[in-house]
């Protein structure tokens, strides 16, 4: 339990967890009343992703009422007992885990009766959702720069939009913000990749030749394979950190 907070905490934002009844009741309704599309990853051998929208909060049975899942063939999935994550395409995105209780007909329509859950997230301030690196599966960096010498460094998170990486200090040349890469070069689930990217932050402390700092890298023209690749692995770890912190 302990693991999946430290976990969860350097996921989410405290000020933007929403624990409070009344914020969640808010967040809740507001979806309901929009009937915002969200994205719902359902399965636990195997994901299975699908979208649907909220169409009733059954606050007294606490439970919510979600329109059947489309593709039509995820709804095989939603069996009662099963862990749902939901999320909006917001540039914050609101989301929240769950569990299926039935399937049924709702209003002459198909639709899947889930689980009110007790916290609803705002995402990460970034645009993309980013995963931790284990301590047991570090993944080596090489930084590939215009007119100075190669750094290595290692991954600590990595999302769509790019990753953190902790560095040495270069000898020859400090690394800047907004300085561009020629190429970052990494192995992503056993596949090697190399993709431009551009230094977005620098952390925090003095630069100092052989000191270990962290950055930010955008990535730039991210092959689509690959791009997917991460998107279904950040996801998949911040369903499984969300379903430690509900036990």
């Amino acid at each position: 339990m302990v693991n999946g907070e430290t976990r969860l905490d350097k996921l989410f934002v405290d000020a933007n967890r929403l624990t409070l009844k009344a914020a969640c009741d808010r967040a809740l309704q507001s979806l309901v009343e929009s009937q915002q599309n969200m994205q719902v990853l359902v399965g636990q051998p195997g994901t299975f992703m699908g979208h649907a929208a909220l169409l009733y909060d059954d606050a007294p049975h606490e439970s919510l009422i979600l329109d059947a899942l489309t593709p039509e063939a995820a709804n095989a999935y939603a069996l009662a007992g099963e862990d749902l994550l939901l999320w909006t395409d917001d540039a914050l995105p609101l989301g929240f885990q769950t569990v299926v209780i039935e399937q049924l007909i709702w209003q002459r329509f198909a639709a899947i009766r889930i689980q009110r859950p007790e916290m609803v997230f705002q995402w990460q301030r970034r645009s993309t959702l980013r995963a931790v690196v284990e301590s047991s599966n570090k993944t080596s960096v090489l930084l590939k720069r215009y007119g100075a010498r190669a750094v290595e460094g290692e991954c600590v998170d990595i999302g769509a939009g790019g990753m953190r990486i902790a560095i040495t200090a270069p000898q020859d040349y400090p690394v800047t913000q907004g300085e561009l890469l020629a190429r970052v070069q990494f192995k992503f689930q056993g596949q090697a990749c190399s993709v431009e990217a551009k230094v977005c932050h620098l952390g925090s402390g003095i630069y100092t030749q052989g000191a270990v700092r962290q950055l930010g890298l955008a990535f730039i023209h991210l092959p689509a394979a690959l791009e997917d690749k991460i998107i279904q692995y950040t996801l998949r770890y911040d369903r499984e950190c969300l379903r430690r912190a509900s036990r």
